[in-house]
């Protein structure tokens, strides 16, 4: 699909997010219970979309009313994950279409969104996307490299790509098939994790629609950089129980987009005793593996930077960084008012660590959605528009099912404690 969006298809912007609501409402809200939670998420999932849209539609001059917004919706998604941890009791709300019906809608958006994500044009991508960072132009940093190599050159033409991405730099097609990786990594982890740790594989495959379906999705399509992390942190989930394999994952989250930094004591914490050491180890060696290779070749640094990694600078973790003339709510704001939002950050990220001392599955999934949407105050470049880093975990927090009485919710320690009460004595 070429253009802004959908403009091939006839329709607006407005009236194809129009479409995307009526699509999530008709799949997935409770006309039998009106006030439930579950139709207060679906509506929390599109507050952001105003905003996003007003950045969208002004590239050049970004008005702070759409940043105050994503700031004011950005508040009620992580006010909703703090008030998830104490939501036990849930009801059994079924979606509104059986388990073939959206396997059969949730295979055919799929396929959809990965023959656009590889074919959509280099500078439709990076003009629909709103959290496509300031210092990068088309969606791409030049390497020459990359340009003058003929052999590279030869294996583009005769590979099995659109025309229009034959004629671009090689890290433009890494980072699509990146993106399309992360697309599938996403909706099998997603569906994975509703079949095995929520026990109910009809769940999966809901979450796994309500990822294809929102708008934001179709947004960000080609945003590798928030998509890997995201497809890491999904994956850390449902291996949630080994430490070594979580290290590594959002260790590998952390080190493409800084603003994953702060889940790390907060894993830490879950994991608790050896389990906490050993994720400590290899998230803090993944993470120094790759600001040491970021630092040591400043042409890896430009590839990783086109494959859609953000830099410590760019996030805002350096303060002689200033932003750029526009893409920031912060541009022309002095720093020192930023810092206080940092401090204020840095206390949450340590009372999630503690609090609560044992943290449940459930615990988990909503501290890492809060962490999340908090690091977009003070995120220096495009602060309020990566939603595509925390919706994933936000849609497993809104479709989880009851915790009582469900073993694989629990967190390691208890599930520990759990084993050891019903073991006979000898």
């Amino acid at each position: 699909m070429q253009g802004s969006l959908v403009s091939d298809l006839g329709l607006s912007p407005e009236v194809w997010l129009f479409l995307s609501l009526l699509g999530c409402v008709t799949l997935f809200f409770k006309f039998s219970r009106v006030w439930s939670v579950r139709n207060l998420d679906l509506l929390l999932l599109f507050v952001l979309v105003p905003g996003m849209m007003l950045i969208v539609g002004d590239q050049t001059n970004h008005p702070w009313s759409a940043y105050l917004w994503l700031f004011a919706g950005s508040a009620l998604w992580m006010l909703r994950s703090l008030l998830d941890l104490g939501l036990a009791r849930r009801p059994m709300l079924e979606p509104n279409l059986n388990a073939p019906g959206l396997l059969c809608l949730s295979v055919g958006v799929l396929g959809l969104l990965l023959v656009e994500t590889v074919s959509l044009p280099v500078g439709d991508g990076a003009a629909r996307n709103p959290a496509e960072p300031s210092g990068r132009v088309h969606g791409g940093v030049a390497d020459p490299a990359g340009e003058d190599n003929a052999t590279v050159q030869q294996v583009l033409q005769i590979a099995p790509l659109p025309p229009s991405l034959k004629r671009e730099r090689p890290q433009v097609i890494v980072s699509r098939v990146l993106a399309v990786l992360a697309h599938l990594a996403l909706v099998v982890g997603l569906l994975i994790i509703g079949w095995r740790h929520f026990e109910r594989p009809i769940t999966g495959i809901a979450m796994a629609t309500c990822y294809l379906v929102i708008p934001y999705t179709r947004m960000a399509v080609v945003d590798s950089g928030q998509l890997l992390s995201a497809a890491f942190i999904v994956l850390a989930l449902l291996w949630h129980l080994r430490p070594g394999v979580t290290g590594l994952l959002i260790g590998m989250a952390a080190g493409w987009l800084p603003a994953c930094l702060g889940l790390i004591p907060l894993w830490a914490a879950y994991h608790r005793g050896r389990g906490a050491i050993r994720f400590l180890i290899v998230a803090a060696g993944v993470i120094s593996a790759s600001a040491a290779l970021g630092a040591s070749s400043a042409g890896l640094s430009r590839w990783a930077r086109g494959l859609g990694a953000r830099s410590i600078a760019e996030v805002g973790l350096l303060p002689s960084f200033e932003p750029g003339q526009s893409g920031s709510f912060w541009v022309g704001i002095d720093s020192s008012y930023r810092l206080p939002v940092l401090i204020g950050y840095l206390a949450f990220v340590i009372a999630a660590a503690f609090c609560p001392a044992r943290k449940s599955y459930a615990e988990l999934i909503a501290l890492t959605t809060a962490l999340l949407v908090a690091s977009q105050f003070w995120y220096l470049d495009k602060g309020g528009t990566l939603v595509m880093l925390y919706l994933p975990v936000a849609i497993l927090m809104m479709f989880r099912p009851t915790t009582a009485a469900r073993k694989p919710l629990l967190g390691p320690a208890r599930r520990l404690a759990g084993r050891s009460s019903v073991t006979p004595a000898s």
